[in-house]
């Protein structure tokens, strides 16, 4: 602990306290109104005018201390603050500063934290001691409370030096008029800060209002209902605000709510009231003081945060509901295919189950990766002229067997001409395909679906409505952001994860155009219009001659699979095994280098989180061994972002493929492979 230096002018100083005459008297209201201020303004429970002499501060006013407390002068953190020559003296956290992490006033009842204080500077330079705030926490004040404290620390001195004049029966009456206008002064500055300061009687009767109350309400002076709060208050928060005052007021307690408060411009917003009782001698209450502090903003902020983790708590649960949807057939399948290998007839229909349930978990986790890249800005456009028609067709293709599922009836409107925009096409196709998705979700069996392509003006509007379930309006404001849905059913029907309108949304938007929807109500069907810059019509080119198709090679190869997934390696291994290849499974890094040194394959097929070494470094090591390094690698993993496959290509991978993998791609690599292989084995 650090003991308060001196002030050069400790002898001045101590001469001047003792002139005033204010050690060792009694608590006065008007410095009491000062400390009862600072500690509303500050948030601070403790606030004190604090008087250092020879051995001790003393205070003088008080609030959360009894007037008169006093303390050792080496122990005074206003011991430190006087010769600070510092404006305003703030430990933000005395636990964590070494002048006072073991001081007595932090480490024993009184549990200082969080301490400002502003020197009470008398003209001649002479600091007396201060105005200061404590809190139990550590903290800092913000510009506007630090200034306000400086000038009630001004103001305090301006008090003390008028006491000094009570000498004779002139200067008695001549403190009397100034200390009058010395209220006026507090009642002025309270017009300097932001909050709405207010201040009654003790029976609780307003008796004095600041000006941001008028700017707040919008009321005047003049007003007969001008400090009657109770004809501000939200009707339905008043009961509890009453209720909660009128126990303090019973009780002496400190008061604090957060209600609704009419706005001038007729709006509600949220306040945090706050009042402190102002006791004078023997503990009689003189008044209540209290503000207001406008609060709405951080409050609908607090709101809009909770209402997220809703959002995020609602999709996970549809996401588990989701996945687990596909999981149970699958394992089904499993069981049956462990139960009849031989019947061909259950085993080809358990291998058509299975090969639907993972396409429907792949899209999902498509959509999942697809929202992700669109929401952090990685999604590249690959803008080129395309024809919207050609778009429909085949968004139409893509959805026509769930249409046809539920008995939809589709009503097609197109041009007669082509209605071309500059746009990628395999994410137009997704717009157009999940608005036709969404319309048959919601649309109950037997319905009208309509799909209307047109060009108006230098827009291309294409327009997909229904007769569905329609939308509650209370819904459409937030209809596109992520994970929103109409309330489901409880068999959750209509599936998905909320992602699909957010995601052609975001789509449609980096195309330079937007999507907009428009719905009566529940009941009443929906309309989803998607407007598109349009594009000048090409000049068509002459044909070109097709290209002749390659020839694909019969010839088997020697391909080793390594994941440490042993079911889903060995179902690899029997898959290429039955496209004619010769494959071998090993599950672990270090015995895949062991069999490639032994017997060296012209395919390597890896996955990349494998727990020894990583596929990565098995590549890396693959590629250096004489005997391996002409072999092609291919990567097959669930990792699938443009850095993954940055870091195949720098592994030495030729391929990377992402689970669950397409066969027929991984069927079409191989038969070009061949050739290649071959020759590379025979220069091995």
């Amino acid at each position: 602990m650090k003991f308060p230096p001196l002030p050069a002018n400790e002898d001045e100083r101590l001469c001047r306290l003792t002139t005033l005459g204010v050690l060792d008297t009694g608590a006065e209201p008007v410095l009491d109104s000062f400390t009862d201020l600072a500690s509303s303004v500050c948030g601070m429970p403790v606030a004190l005018i604090s008087l250092v002499d020879e051995e001790r501060q003393w205070m003088k006013a008080a609030v959360g201390l009894p007037q008169g407390f006093q303390t050792s002068r080496t122990i005074s953190f206003c011991g430190h603050a006087i010769t600070s020559g510092e404006a305003l003296f703030e430990i933000a956290d005395a636990q964590a500063d070494e002048r006072f992490h073991d001081n007595p006033l932090v480490t024993g009842p009184l549990k200082v934290r969080h301490y400002a204080g502003a020197p009470l500077e008398m003209p001649t330079g002479e600091r007396i001691g201060t105005l200061c705030v404590i809190g139990p926490q550590p903290g800092r004040l913000d510009e506007t409370q630090r200034t306000l404290l400086v000038k009630l620390a001004a103001s305090v001195v301006q008090v003390l030096m008028l006491r000094e004049a009570r000498q004779d029966l002139d200067a008695r009456l001549r403190t009397e008029r100034e200390l009058r206008e010395s209220e006026a002064s507090f009642r002025a500055l309270t017009n300097t800060i932001p909050q709405m300061v207010w201040s009654t009687a003790p029976d609780g009767q307003v008796s004095f209002v600041n000006e941001r109350w008028f700017d707040f309400t919008g009321l005047t002076p003049q007003d007969a209902e001008a400090t009657d709060w109770s004809r501000q208050v939200h009707p339905d928060d008043m009961p509890l605000a009453v209720r909660d005052w009128r126990a303090c007021l019973a009780s002496g307690e400190i008061f604090e709510a957060e209600y609704r408060l009419r706005h001038h411009t007729g709006t509600w917003r949220w306040v945090l009231a706050r009042a402190l009782p102002v006791h004078g001698e023997g503990g009689r209450l003189l008044r209540w003081l209290g503000t207001l502090t406008d609060i709405d903003d951080q409050k609908r902020a607090r709101e809009e945060l909770e209402l997220a983790n809703r959002r995020k708590d609602e999709f996970l649960a549809m996401l588990a509901h989701e996945l687990r949807n596909p999981l149970a057939p699958l394992s089904t399948a499993a069981q049956v295919l462990r139960m009849a290998p031989g019947d061909a007839g259950r085993v080809l229909k358990a291998g058509e189950l299975i090969a639907r349930q993972v396409t429907h978990m792949t899209a999902l986790v498509d959509d999942l990766l697809d929202v992700s890249r669109v929401t952090r800005g990685l999604v590249d456009i690959k803008r080129e002229l395309l024809d919207l028609q050609q778009v429909v067709q085949e968004s139409l293709e893509q959805t026509r067997p769930q249409l046809e599922a539920r008995g939809h009836q589709l009503e097609l409107s197109l041009p007669p001409a082509p209605v071309f925009v500059l746009g990628d096409p395999v994410r137009m196709l997704q717009v157009v395909s999940n608005l036709l998705n969404n319309a048959a979700k919601y649309t109950p069996e037997g319905g009208r679906i309509g799909l209307a392509l047109a060009a108006r003006g230098d827009k291309a509007l294409l327009t997909v409505h229904d007769n569905g379930s329609g939308i509650d309006p209370q819904l459409l404001p937030q209809l596109f952001d992520l994970f929103t849905q109409a309330k489901r059913t409880p068999d959750r029907s209509q599936g998905g994860l909320g992602l699909g309108l957010a995601l052609a949304r975001s789509l449609a938007r980096l195309h330079g155009g937007d999507i907009t929807v428009h719905s009566e109500g529940p009941g009443s069907g929906s309309t989803f219009t998607v407007s598109l810059p349009l594009a000048q019509a090409p000049v068509m080119p002459v044909p070109s001659p097709a290209p002749e198709p390659l020839a694909s090679s019969g010839r088997s190869l020697d391909i080793m699979v390594v994941d440490d997934n042993a079911d889903a390696a060995e179902m690899l291994a029997t898959w290429l095994s039955m496209q004619g290849h010769r494959a071998h499974v090993e599950t672990g890094s270090t015995g895949a280098l062991e069999a490639a040194q032994r017997s060296p394959a012209e395919v390597y097929i890896l996955d990349i989180g494998l727990p020894e070494m990583d596929g990565y470094e098995l590549a890396r090591r693959l590629r250096a061994s004489p005997r391996t390094r002409r072999a092609t690698l291919v990567a097959l993993t669930g990792y699938g972002q443009p850095l993954d496959m940055r870091q195949s290509r720098e592994a030495g991978f030729d391929y990377h493929f992402v689970k669950p993998m397409s066969t027929a791609r991984m069927a079409t690599l191989l038969a070009q492979i061949a050739p290649s292989a071959a020759g590379s084995r025979a220069k091995a």
